[in-house]
């Protein structure tokens, strides 16, 4: 239905990979750390649309934050396990990265999502992008529980307020933007996601108001992220006007543009390779690196005449990841959970029958 929107999802994961692979460092993708936001506001979006209804039926906060935590699950431990051998390989003899016990130690936190023990600056030491995903776990739990009150504009347009005060803050406060990853700033990750997030449901507000909104192809949605995530400007003023106003415009008129039938399967395609790509550009970024460095070092200087093949390798093998293991991965503990939850509710009517009887 959101066919834009996917494509903007596709194309904001590029570019976050191509900020953190070495080969495209000489590209200088300043503002890539941007796109986190935009997912932010894109998940506020698209979660509002798939759950408030089904909220109003009845769903349970706990269903509903299981589900989310198993959405992201499968995906992340893959890019977990990548970043544990990404780090051994690096903490061979003469690689100043973590040693084999610090791997060992870190190694429980990364495969359940939790931040890693405080040896390294980042929250996340072996694939640091994992700390978005965790404050995506936060701002559900917080809507599973917020959602009715922010039906109401007043409530919303408030909230959309202090979150922005709040961002602007810690903006100003740390100098920049490009903030929340490494233990020494975690607290400016919060309004990062709050802000957006709730953006994202604002957003989506005006998408079911129907009011007069320009409208644009969708290939021009596509077209104006880039030089965004390019651009270097400055670390402040530039990066808020984008996150506080352009990122939620732009999600407003892609979720009006859809694509030609053609062009769908592009944009579709972008959005179902996103979250593997972002989950696991970086940690195979590090051991493809790593690997030549030590057996052909001439190739890294082709920078990203070696690192386009490279990404285009790695995409593909996202197809393949989204089709043959999160998918599947996910129905089966989807199932799992539904057994569960069944066998609870079974447990419970027979308990209470018994009690009636007595």
């Amino acid at each position: 239905m959101f066919a834009t929107l996917d494509g903007l999802r596709g194309v904001a994961a590029v570019f976050v990979a191509m900020r953190h692979i070495a080969f495209f460092k000489a590209l200088n993708i300043h503002g890539g750390y941007m796109a986190v936001d935009l997912f932010f506001v894109l998940s506020g979006f698209v979660i509002a649309h798939a759950y408030e209804r089904r909220f109003e039926r009845g769903l349970s906060a706990g269903r509903f934050l299981a589900s989310r935590y198993l959405r992201l699950w499968p995906v992340y431990v893959l890019g977990a396990a990548l970043g544990l051998i990404a780090a051994a390989c690096h903490a061979l003899p003469g690689r100043d990265n973590l040693t084999g016990a610090e791997v060992l130690r870190t190694a429980p936190f990364a495969l359940a999502m939790l931040p890693g023990p405080h040896i390294k600056p980042m929250l996340y030491p072996v694939n640091s992008v994992a700390w978005s995903l965790a404050l995506e776990l936060l701002i559900n739990a917080v809507y599973a529980f917020a959602w009715k009150p922010l039906k109401d504009l007043r409530v919303l347009a408030a909230t959309l307020a202090v979150t922005a005060t709040a961002l602007v803050y810690a903006c100003w406060y740390y100098s920049k933007l490009d903030i929340g990853f490494m233990w020494r700033d975690w607290l400016g990750g919060l309004p990062r996601v709050a802000f957006s997030f709730t953006a994202g449901l604002a957003v989506y507000r005006l998408y079911q108001s129907k009011l007069a909104r320009p409208r644009i192809p969708a290939w021009i949605a596509l077209a104006l992220l880039p030089p965004l995530m390019w651009i270097r400007l400055d670390e402040f003023v530039f990066p808020l006007l984008c996150v506080l106003a352009v990122f939620p415009a732009l999600v407003l008129v892609a979720a009006d543009a859809q694509p030609g039938p053609r062009a769908a399967g592009v944009f579709e395609w972008l959005g179902a390779i996103s979250y593997p790509l972002y989950a696991l550009h970086k940690p195979l970024g590090e051991i493809t690196v790593h690997l030549v460095r030590l057996e052909a070092p001439r190739l890294e200087r082709l920078g990203p005449w070696i690192g386009i093949p490279f990404l285009a390798a790695v995409m593909v093998l996202c197809v393949v990841v989204d089709r043959a293991y999160d998918q599947p991965f996910r129905k089966l503990l989807m199932a799992g959970l539904d057994d569960l939850i069944a066998g609870v509710g079974r447990r419970r009517g027979a308990l209470a029958q018994t009690r009636a009887d007595a």
